[in-house]
């Protein structure tokens, strides 16, 4: 004689019985990207580069197939980058030079949903990608070949160029050759502008106006200094601007994160 349990009883055992869970039970959060670390009022050099240490030590290799640089600017791309609190370029650099990563595999980003409280500098993100996942919201995308930030000037001065006009006239020619191109030029403080420093950056300023190129293709501003500073001797203000060209090869149109 077969007996017929209820079925409401079989389901119950069923549900006792042991499964394999490593299949059932991984969910989509155990595939997207996860943030590893954020730069909201910048990072000096050596920090960033104990960052991407401890980055290739705690974080299994499939859970990080990929890295992200977000930066959380209103601003577009080439100056988000240049201008961000934790260097994106000295990022992907360690990256690639030390860690095995191609510069396809180091996505550079930007955001506008992700702003910090110091607008001078924008935040700066890392961002760990598994094989396959999808990147953090985002409104411009690059690969890390596709940017790249020069800088010009050949009498390296105090955080500046003491030949920062003949810099300044290098990078409008750059400009005029290459429509992507974007023109920094940064007046680095330790403290507050100095008067010569702000002096400077006006006579910059001047020289981009009367250049002729669109108010659009360059950046004149001061910047605080993020970097180490020595404190014996004390580091004296700096009173040379710095000049830099991003240069960009965006090969299609970047894709705004639907």
């Amino acid at each position: 004689m077969r007996l017929k349990a209820p079925h409401h009883v079989v389901l119950f055992l069923l549900l006792l019985l042991p499964t394999p869970l490593g299949v059932f039970a991984q969910s989509d959060s155990e595939h997207v990207a996860r943030l590893f670390k954020r730069y909201d009022s910048g990072a000096a050099y050596n920090r960033v580069t104990e960052d991407v240490l401890t980055l290739s030590i705690s974080v299994t290799a499939k859970d990080r197939a990929q890295v992200s640089v977000r930066v959380c600017s209103k601003e577009p791309m080439p100056f988000a980058l240049a201008t961000a609190g934790a260097d994106p370029f000295h990022i992907a650099e360690l990256l690639t030079g030390g860690y095995g990563y191609t510069l396809e595999r180091v996505i550079f980003l930007r955001s506008e949903d992700c702003l910090s409280k110091y607008p001078s500098r924008p935040a700066s993100e890392i961002w760990t990608v598994p094989e396959g996942a999808s990147l953090p919201p985002y409104v411009e995308a690059l690969k890390s070949n596709q940017a790249r930030l020069v800088s010009l000037g050949k009498r390296p001065a105090n955080r500046g160029v003491r030949d920062y006009r003949s810099a300044v006239g290098e990078m409008i020619k750059t400009l005029r050759a290459d429509p992507a191109s974007r023109g920094v030029v940064f007046g680095y403080f330790l403290e507050r502008p100095s008067p010569v420093l702000k002096r400077r950056l006006r006579e910059v300023t001047k020289i981009l106006e009367q250049s002729g190129l669109p108010s659009d293709r360059y950046l004149v501003r001061p910047m605080g200094w993020n970097d180490e500073v020595s404190t014996y001797p004390p580091d004296s203000e700096p009173v040379y601007p710095s000049v830099f060209v991003v240069q960009v090869v965006v090969t299609a149109k970047p894709t705004a994160k639907r």
